[in-house]
């Protein structure tokens, strides 16, 4: 709401509530996974799709210019309240409460759910309410049910004001302009760096239009500037296509959907794993432990991933990648994949909802763990509000984010209960978990949590078991490689407790080392593609990926110098980190063995999964690469990038109240040493005590 001071509360929905935000057991209502909340026959949910819905609708067609527009972004409550007036007197008390109730749902990316309506059949896939440009809901009218325009399709520009039959606006339309530079709204077309053959010396800047659209785009094909791309191109099954498995086929010697395991890393796998993390700094940041080479002390079983590297990898896959310019050097560009402009595609808000999801999650599993200020990573580079090395605390105020009338900002000890807010999320309500005497029984409820999230996530667990009840190669009697219901059902066999061998790939780059142009390193396990985009279909080699998320900061901000955060970042060369996980994929190729194309001399298949075996393996058959804005980087021009690999354990539990535990990592230089891009001993991935040699 609106101040005296011309500022914006942010508070959460709170009507109804317990004015006690802290409260342990404070109930509130729950956010909802999309597609269960779309589909839900529930009265409650029904009338809040009629209000939702129309509400979104026109929040997108707010006025550029007003503060509480799309372009401006603000809460959608209020609108909702409104519709409930367009409806009879005896009918608004259900629809206020469920208004009251409504919150935002979240796209859970990494659950496989229903494929085609088969229940039988699960994959990842892009929510049921981004695929379609209208939804039928209940409508204020004698027809009770119909069409309305759908808002998650799209964002669709609103016409102007005073000429609505000319349709939406571009979204760099003169009359956006400002002379006040923080007011100015246009979006200009923005110049990246292109290199069609990789070569530095064959670089040029290529314009991406985004002056010139309409409406929000994802996976765009086209070239330059077209119909398609002004009136917003969704291509939903890329999205799709990026975010699955892709399992060995032995019959036509390729990838298909059947049961013999995954060519590729698990997204249920990366996201599970990051629950494990327990230090927050490592969870929550992919900044390195340390701001450069110099100083880098990356300790013991640092876990290299983070909630903010999935995150980015996200974008990524919705936003999709460049298209090849036109004689004009124009390119086309998803806006998800672009960081000045991704928050525009409302797959955006549903996306960081399960981001917010994945970090209330992990704060029930390790509440005991929070920032000080203590951590090199606490110390901030600097933003308009905060010095720069300045250490973050809890109690710093998030500027410029009011929590009340009077002024006064969040903290992050403010927020770090969601429920503060007025939301929690499906098995996080506290209330459900009391002892007798009433108070809050956290032992009780993270045993149940983590049932849930083994049953759901824990797809490493899943590999884990199918290798232990299936026959090894030349065993011919044993159990072939199937799903996981069928494997029990023919072993009847009850869980034990599992230790196995664990291999990942971690990474270390600067985060500017293209001076910001996003780039990915792709991780393979067999003969690279011959041509561009590698993908994670045919021939079925790239494992996984990491997606460097940034952009030149002279492209954000609103003054001459742009992001001055970014240059701070650029100038202390500031590094990041990232994993991709080998084990799931290693042990599909090692129980069909999967053929493979060494280089050199070298193990054409998997013998075991030993690290005796794996490793001389992967020296043979891993390797990776660097891609930007669709074109292969040449090593040498991203000094900083290292790659390794890492030989750990991991433990799971027939308790299923218990996490996995993945510990213990020795760095296998010998795979990567010597190689540009490589890590060796010299590079100091890891600690000098853990660093794994064949033959010890």
């Amino acid at each position: 709401m609106a101040s005296s001071n011309n500022f914006y509360t942010i508070s959460g929905v709170q009507d109804g509530l317990d004015p006690e935000k802290q409260q342990i057991l404070r109930k509130v209502p729950l956010r909802l996974e999309l597609d269960d909340w779309y589909q839900s026959p529930q009265t409650l949910h029904v009338n809040q799709r009629a209000l939702f819905f129309p509400a979104f609708w026109k929040f997108s067609q707010k006025e550029p210019q007003e503060k509480l527009s799309w372009f401006q972004i603000a809460v959608i409550y209020e609108l909702m309240r409104k519709e409930v007036e367009g409806y009879a007197p005896l009918e608004r008390p259900d629809l206020y409460e469920a208004a009251r109730t409504w919150r935002l749902p979240y796209w859970d990316w990494a659950m496989k759910k229903p494929f085609l309506g088969n229940p039988q059949k699960r994959d990842y896939n892009v929510p049921l309410v981004a695929l379609t440009k209208e939804v039928h809901i209940r409508l204020p009218s004698i027809l009770g049910y119909g069409p309305y325009r759908n808002a998650f399709y799209q964002f669709t520009m609103p016409p102007p004001e005073d000429d609505v039959e000319k349709g939406p606006l571009e979204m760099g339309d003169k009359s956006l302009k400002n002379k006040d530079p923080l007011k100015d709204l246009r979006i200009t077309s923005s110049k990246v760096e292109y290199s069609p053959e990789g070569r530095q010396q064959d670089r040029y800047l290529i314009d991406v239009h985004f002056d010139k659209c309409k409406a929000t785009s994802r996976h765009p094909t086209e070239s330059g500037v077209t119909k398609a791309w002004e009136d917003g191109f969704q291509d939903n099954a890329a999205i799709a296509k990026a975010l699955r498995d892709y399992k060995w086929d032995p019959i036509n010697n390729t990838e298909t959907d059947n049961g013999n395991g995954n060519l590729t890393a698990s997204l249920r796998d990366a996201f599970y794993r990051l629950l494990t993390i327990e230090k927050f700094e490592d969870f929550a940041s992919m900044r390195a432990p340390g701001s450069d080479a110099n100083r880098r002390n990356i300790p013991k079983d640092y876990a290299f991933d983070s909630s903010e590297n999935l995150h980015n990898n996200m974008h990524d896959w919705c936003g999709g990648l460049v298209t090849k310019p036109d004689v004009q050097k124009a390119s086309q560009l998803g806006h998800m994949a672009h960081v000045p402009l991704a928050a525009f595609d409302p797959i955006f808000w549903v996306h960081h909802s399960n981001v917010d999801r994945l970090i209330a999650i992990w704060q029930i599993l390790h509440e005991e763990s929070w920032f000080d200020g203590s951590d090199i990573r606490d110390e901030d580079q600097g933003t308009f509000a905060i010095d720069r090395l300045h250490h973050d605390k809890p109690q710093d105020p998030l500027r410029p984010f009011h929590k009340n009338a009077s002024g006064d900002y969040w903290t992050s000890a403010d927020a770090r209960e969601v429920t503060s807010l007025g939301y929690t999320y499906p098995e996080l309500e506290k209330w459900n978990h009391t002892t007798a005497d009433g108070s809050y029984d956290r032992a009780r409820h993270i045993s149940v949590l983590v049932n849930r999230l083994n049953h759901d996530y824990n797809s490493a667990w899943a590999a884990a078991e199918k290798a232990e009840l299936t026959a090894d190669p030349g065993q011919g009697d044993g159990m072939k490689l199937a799903s996981m219901a069928t494997l029990i059902t023919v072993a009847k066999q009850d869980p034990i407790d599992l230790e196995i061998d664990d291999y990942v790939v971690n990474v270390i780059y600067e985060k500017f080392a293209l001076n910001g142009t996003s780039f990915t390193i792709h991780v393979f396990v067999g003969k690279v593609p011959d041509q561009l985009p590698y993908t994670f279909q045919e021939p079925g080699t790239q494992v996984g990926e990491v997606f460097n998320f940034s952009t030149e900061p002279g492209s954000m901000g609103n003054s001459p110098a742009g992001c001055q955060n970014c240059r701070n970042q650029e100038h202390d060369h500031t590094q990041s980190t990232g994993r991709v996980i080998l084990t799931n994929a290693l042990i599909t190729r090692f129980k069909n063995q999967v053929p493979h194309e060494p280089e050199e001399d070298g193990p054409r298949t998997l013998a075991s999964m030993k690290p005796e075996d794996v490793v001389p393996f992967l020296k043979a058959n891993f390797h990776w690469r660097v891609t930007s804005m669709g074109a292969l980087v040449e090593p040498e021009r991203i000094h900083s990038l290292k790659v390794s690999v890492a030989v750990g354990k991991a433990n799971h539990y027939a308790d299923r109240s218990k996490l996995s535990e993945f510990h213990d990592y020795k760095g296998a230089y010998e795979i990567t040493q010597g190689r540009p891009g490589g890590a060796g001993p010299d590079d100091g991935m890891y600690p000098p005590d853990a660093v794994y040699r064949s033959g010890m």
